[in-house]
């Protein structure tokens, strides 16, 4: 199936609309066949007399065995949108790319994504927050996606892989024709803790062209995108619409409001996005996407691990009646941050729940 799924992929045009109408004319058990799609699309005249040669063309040409071969040599894996590996979110977007190419590993958990992006030139302040977010979200089991560009995104793939954490990098070019060059150490570490993902074939360059596909695969890999340094023109603003347009959800950071960096992001708060300031905001908000995805997957959740004091201590708190944040908070010797962080992560690990009307109780 992968290889005539591939060279449709390859004929000018072609893409997951015609695909999904394609598909839905081959009877069911019949198989996804070269020999059923030509003798379907030759019946069909809507489809052309091109597009017949075309595809003829492109299975007798032998690319797609020189691309396999190419692939094994160089340990990347070709996975078509019917292949259980496939992620499900970003097969659920309106235009998922027919076929994806991996270098590393993608696992069910990663489900449980969130895309970290923002400008090629952050100031320190981006960085840190990058860095900041990407880490304490990986820390909670948050695979963090992003597209391995200069500035916020590669920050973000290393805050991940500082908290020995999941991390996916989306590219606009070929896998085997890394961008930045200066990645290439990142991009080793990346497909050793996750994976580097493309829709482009082997040898494709990285002309800007590309990123906007490539940013819908960020959002599509993810189930929310957090935005953090953006200036009115920064691609990472292309991210959040599509995130928008797939109704997955949009978080952005402030910034200093005469900060040329700034002005995409503030005006996405403008707009209507999620104004985050703590990585907590978002483990909250998504909290029960993050636990379905992680319960489907992991093992069961557990109670605060041995030696946790913090965590032991918001427990003997709630072991009488459900309070408040503010009264929990009276009751511990928490930062407010702190006990906010602690809070989330019991939550998420199935320990405590926050009821209608905002009080925490044990499960």
């Amino acid at each position: 199936m992968t290889r005539v799924i591939w060279t449709l992929s390859r004929i000018p045009g072609f893409g997951i609309q015609k695909f999904r109408r394609l598909r839905e004319m081959v009877p069911p058990g019949d198989g996804f066949l070269s020999e059923k799609i030509l003798a379907i699309v030759r019946e069909e005249e809507d489809w052309g007399r091109d597009f017949v040669l075309q595809f003829e063309e492109a299975f007798a040409s032998g690319e797609f065995e020189q691309e396999m071969d190419r692939c094994v040599e160089k340990g990347i894996e070709v996975v078509n949108v019917f292949d259980p590996v496939y992620p499900k979110r970003l097969a659920a977007i309106y235009d998922p790319p027919l076929i994806l190419y991996v270098k590393g590993t993608l696992v069910p958990e990663d489900e449980a994504a969130v895309a970290i992006v923002g400008t090629r030139r952050p100031t320190l302040y981006g960085l840190r927050t990058s860095e900041r977010f990407a880490s304490e979200l990986a820390m909670r089991g948050v695979t963090i996606v992003s597209g391995m560009a200069k500035g916020i995104d590669s920050e973000a793939h290393r805050g991940a892989l500082r908290a020995k954490g999941r991390t996916i990098a989306v590219l606009g070019s070929g896998l085997d024709v890394i961008y930045p060059k200066e990645n290439v150490s990142l991009y080793k570490e990346v497909t050793q803790h996750g994976a580097v993902v493309s829709e482009f074939p082997l040898g494709t360059a990285p002309v800007p062209f590309n990123f906007p596909k490539r940013n819908r695969l960020i959002s599509g890999l993810s189930m929310g995108v957090v935005v953090i340094e953006a200036n009115q023109k920064s691609g990472s603003l292309i991210t959040a619409a599509c995130a928008l347009e797939e109704g997955r959800e949009v978080y952005a950071v402030p910034g200093p409001i005469d900060s040329v960096t700034s002005i995409g992001t503030n005006q996405l708060i403008q707009k209507g996005a999620k104004l985050t300031i703590w990585p907590q905001d978002i483990l909250e908000d998504l909290a029960p996407q993050i636990h379905a995805c992680l319960n489907e997957t992991g093992p069961a959740p557990q109670r605060a691990p041995a030696g946790d004091s913090a965590g032991e201590i918001v427990l003997k708190v709630l072991k009488g009646n459900p309070l408040y944040f503010d009264e929990i908070l009276m009751q511990t010797s928490h930062h407010p941050a702190e006990l906010h962080e602690k809070l989330t992560r019991l939550e998420l690990e199935g320990v405590i729940r926050r009821e209608i009307g905002g009080r925490y109780s044990l499960t």
